[in-house]
């Protein structure tokens, strides 16, 4: 298996890999999201080495089925958290909308 960017991953590939050879997957797992953490901002990658290592901490010496809920579990908090980012957002802009608003009706009564 060659080393490949995650444009172009294979899950096939990987999935194959991990049958075959577990070790040698570890090996290109770790070297593949190191790889993806350099492509990141410095403050995306530390926020993405926290969640890795959070992850990681998590799920030493578990199952892969084990490994897999607590991957999900992570996955479910950040959308749960983007999900409140996105509705303070949301707020945000609608406070802007009305000010422009008030603003044009203001303007127009002048």
């Amino acid at each position: 298996m060659q080393q490949i960017s995650s444009d172009d991953f294979d899950f096939d590939d990987w999935a194959g890999l991990y049958l075959e050879n577990p070790e040698e997957f570890e090996a290109r797992r770790q070297a593949t999201l190191m790889i993806e953490l350099l492509r990141l901002t410095p403050e995306n990658a530390q926020a993405g080495r926290q969640a890795l290592d959070s992850f990681e901490l998590a799920s030493q010496g578990r199952s892969p089925e084990e490994r897999m809920t607590i991957a999900a579990n992570l996955m479910m908090d950040s959308v749960h958290q983007l999900s409140a980012e996105l509705q303070l957002l949301k707020q945000a802009v609608q406070q802007l909308a009305d000010v422009a608003a008030a603003d044009t009706a203001v303007s127009e009564q002048g």
